[in-house]
């Protein structure tokens, strides 16, 4: 009988303590997937804004974008330079964007490089836009 009273209480605290480790908030599932947003950017509609990433021509990655083209349009895609005071020159891979309608939608940027196996992806962000 104790026996019996014992395991009843077990099982209700392992119950319990299951249910409770299946909740999250929706912020920790995002990191969970690696979909957090690294920047926020609010324009009008009819606005252009300018998304610049590191590029680096040695490693074979090149930069990605996914976007939902009846929210934005994509008006430039290119890798452009800069020279440094030391005479060092960097290159970015630069996006430019032009809001079309009011509403919120992301950009989703990847780092790939193009495999027999497939396209391997060394790093993703994403952006949120908020469009007024």
């Amino acid at each position: 009988m104790v026996r019996r009273l014992v395991l009843t209480a077990l099982l209700a605290i392992m119950i319990t303590g299951l249910l409770a480790g299946c909740g999250g908030t929706e912020e920790e599932t995002d990191q969970k997937w690696g979909f957090l947003p690294v920047e926020k950017v609010e324009v009008k509609v009819n606005e252009e804004f300018t998304i610049t990433r590191g590029f680096d021509m040695n490693s074979g990655f090149i930069w990605r974008e996914k976007y939902d083209e009846s929210m934005l349009e994509l008006l430039e895609n290119m890798v452009d330079s800069e020279t440094r005071e030391d005479g060092t020159v960097v290159l970015y891979h630069v996006f430019r964007f032009q809001a079309k309608k009011k509403g919120n939608t992301q950009i989703f940027l990847a780092k790939t490089r193009a495999a027999l196996e497939g396209p391997t992806v060394s790093e993703q962000v994403v952006y949120d836009v908020y469009i007024k």
